[in-house]
C-alpha cells in the first residue's frame, strides 16, 4: 500500500534531481504539485545565492547539497525536496466535541496498537525503506553507519511493548497505572481539605454529601516543532502525541523530512480510517514563516506547543506563544568526568568516551563535548592521546563527510585563541577529521564546532569540575562507578538531568525523564471530577 501511493503520486524517488515528498494532513496524503526540474532550478536562480528554500505555486522547494560518499565531501551539486504548501488553517482542530467522542474516548491501549499498526506497515516494505535511506545518505551529514542505526532506531521507537511501559510509568499516580487516568476517570486516595467558605457557610449551607475524588488525565492538541539534530526526533515526538491519544501536527525539521514522509506514508496506508491517523499531521515550513507561524501560535488553536531547537527559535516560539502552553527541549550538551581511576585501564575508558562523545556524531544533547580530567599534565596530556586514537577507530568504522566550514573553525582556533591548547587531532588528506585539544583554562562552547571533537579540561580532583556545570548540561558520564555514586546528588543540584556511568549516556528507556521532565504527564491535561 506505501508503495502503492508513491507509484501513484511518484513520491519518494529521484527525477532530474527532485524528490517528491508528501505531507500528510489531518489523515489525507498530499502530494506536491507537478513542477518540472527546469522550473525549479529558474527559481533558485532568481534567490539569493544561499537561498535554500523557495514557493512555487502550491508548492514548497528545499534545496539541500549533495554529498560524494565515497570521495567524503560535500559537492557543488544539489537535491531537490520538492513539497506541497500547507494551509495553516487546515492543520487546526476546532471541532472538541468530535475529539472528545472520538480520539479521546480510544482505549488507553490504542496508541500502542496503533504504533504497532505503524511499524507492521514499514516493515512490510522494506524495499521502500531502502530507498528512502538511499536517498537520505545523499543529503545527510550523519556518517552512514550512523545513518543506518537512526533507521534501526526509528522502528524501535515505535515499539508498542515499550510504549505501554512508558504510558503506565509516566502517568501514574498512587501506584495506579497510568493507562488507566487516561482511559477513565480514577478514584484516588484524597481527602477533601475544608476550605474557608465552606467553614463561613456551616450555619446556612446544607451539607453535601462527600463525592469521591476523582482525577483523569485527558489528550490534547499538540503542535511540535522539532529539530533536526538527531533523525528519531520527529518520530520521538510522534510516539508521544499518539500514545496519549492526542491530537495534532508534527513540523519536520530540515534534516528528518524523508524519514518525516515515511512515517506520514505508513500512517495512511496501515491505518487510514482509523480515528488517530484522521486528526494526525505530518508537515515542513522553514521556522519562523509568520504567515504559518502566527495561525498556528494563536490562542487557541493548540493546548500545548512542543518545541526542541536552538536558543533563538525557542525563544521566539515562547515570544509569540505566550498564551498556549510551551514545553521546550532546550539545547544542552554533555560532559564527562573521568578520574584517575582510569589510567589504570586507560584503553577500556577512553574507548567507553569516545562513544559517549560521538552520539549522533556529537550533535545530540547528550554527546559529550568536554571531558574533566582528573590527572597531572602528563596523565592528562595522555588520556588526551588515547582519546585521540580511540577517535580515529571511529572514523574507520563510520567515516564522515567534514563540511569545509567546520576544517575552516578548527583552522581559527588553532591559530587564534586556542593556540596555546595541546591539539592532537587525526587528519585525512592534511585536512581536519577529528580530534582532542587540552585546555587550562575556560572554553567558550560557542566556538566548538560540533564535529569530533573532545575538549579535555586537567583538574586536580574530579570536585573541582562542579563548578562548571548548570542546567546547560543536560547529561554527565563519571568514571569510576563508585566516584558517580559518591558525587550524583551534587550534580543533580546543578541543573544535570542525567547522571550515568561512563560509556551509557545515550541509555534511554521507557518511562524515563527527559530534560527533568515526565513528558506525558506534561502533555496531557490533568483533570479533578
Amino acid at each position: 500500500m506505501m508503495e502503492s501511493f508513491c507509484a501513484s503520486y511518484q513520491l519518494l524517488t529521484l527525477h532530474g534531481g527532485v524528490v517528491r515528498v508528501p505531507f500528510l494532513v489531518r489523515g489525507q496524503v498530499v502530494p506536491p504539485p507537478q513542477i518540472e526540474p527546469a522550473e525549479i532550478e529558474a527559481a533558485f536562480a532568481r534567490a539569493e545565492s544561499d537561498a535554500v528554500h523557495v514557493t512555487l505555486p502550491g508548492a514548497q522547494v528545499l534545496r539541500l547539497p549533495l554529498i560524494d560518499r565515497t570521495m567524503r565531501r560535500i559537492t557543488a551539486g544539489w537535491r531537490y525536496l520538492l513539497m506541497p504548501s500547507i494551509r495553516p488553517p487546515d492543520l487546526i482542530e476546532l471541532d472538541l466535541d468530535a475529539l472528545a467522542c472520538g480520539p479521546y474516548a480510544l482505549p488507553a491501549d490504542a496508541g500502542a496498537v496503533y504504533l504497532e499498526t505503524l511499524i507492521h506497515a514499514i516493515t512490510d516494505n522494506l524495499p521502500l525503506v531502502a530507498r528512502v535511506i538511499e536517498l537520505e545518505r545523499a543529503i545527510s551529514e550523519l556518517p552512514e553507519a550512523l545513518l543506518n542505526a537512526a533507521f534501526v532506531a526509528f522502528a524501535a521507537g515505535l515499539d508498542g511493548q515499550a510504549a505501554r511501559r512508558m504510558l503506565d510509568a509516566e502517568l501514574s499516580l498512587w501506584n495506579i497505572p497510568g493507562s488507566r487516568f487516561l482511559e477513565e476517570w480514577v478514584e484516588v486516595p484524597g481527602t477533601p481539605l475544608a476550605d474557608p467558605a465552606a467553614i463561613t457557610g456551616r450555619a446556612i449551607t446544607p451539607a453535601a454529601p462527600a463525592a469521591p475524588t476523582l482525577i483523569r488525565a485527558t489528550p490534547t492538541r499538540q503542535l511540535h516543532i522539532t529539530a533536526g539534530n538527531a533523525p528519531g526526533i520527529p518520530i520521538i515526538s510522534a510516539l508521544r502525541m499518539l500514545l496519549t491519544r492526542s491530537v495534532g501536527v508534527i513540523k519536520l525539521p530540515a534534516g528528518a523530512i524523508l524519514p518525516g514522509a515515511l512515517l506520514a506514508l505508513a500512517a495512511a496506508s496501515a491505518a487510514p480510517d482509523h480515528l488517530l491517523t484522521r486528526h494526525l499531521s505530518v508537515v515542513y515550513w522553514p521556522g519562523g514563516d509568520e504567515s504559518v507561524e502566527q495561525v498556528l501560535f494563536a490562542p487557541g488553536a493548540f493546548d500545548r506547543i512542543i518545541v526542541w531547537g536552538a536558543p533563538g527559535a525557542v525563544a521566539s516560539v515562547q515570544a509569540r506563544a505566550a498564551f498556549t502552553r510551551t514545553i521546550t527541549f532546550n539545547p544542552r550538551y554533555g560532559v564527562l568526568l573521568v578520574g584517575r581511576e582510569a589510567f589504570d585501564n586507560l584503553e577500556d575508558v577512553v574507548l567507553r568516551a569516545a562513544q559517549d562523545t560521538l552520539i549522533y556524531n556529537q550533535k545530540a544533547c547528550n554527546a559529550a563535548f568536554v571531558h574533566y580530567v582528573e590527572g597531572d599534565p602528563s596523565q592528562v596530556t595522555m588520556y588526551a592521546e588515547a582519546l585521540r586514537a580511540a577517535l580515529s577507530r571511529w572514523d574507520e568504522l563510520a567515516p564522515q563527510v567534514v563540511p569545509p566550514a567546520v576544517r575552516g573553525q578548527v583552522r581559527r582556533m588553532r591559530r587564534g585563541r586556542y593556540v596555546a591548547a595541546g591539539w592532537h587531532l587525526n587528519e585525512r588528506d592534511g585536512e581536519y577529521e577529528s580530534g582532542v585539544i587540552v585546555v587550562d583554562d575556560e572554553f567558550d562552547m560557542l566556538d566548538h564546532p560540533l564535529f569530533r571533537l573532545a575538549v579535555v579540561r586537567p583538574v586536580t580532583r574530579l570536585e573541582d569540575a562542579l563548578t562548571f556545570l548548570s542546567q546547560a548540561v543536560s547529561t554527565t558520564g563519571i568514571y569510576p562507578e563508585e566516584r558517580r555514586l559518591g558525587l550524583r546528588d551534587r550534580i543533580a543540584a546543578r541543573g544535570v538531568s542525567n547522571i550515568l556511568p561512563l560509556g551509557q549516556c545515550e541509555r534511554a528507556y521507557a518511562g524515563m525523564p527527559h530534560d527533568g521532565m515526565v513528558v506525558l504527564s506534561e502533555l496531557v491535561d490533568w483533570k479533578n471530577g
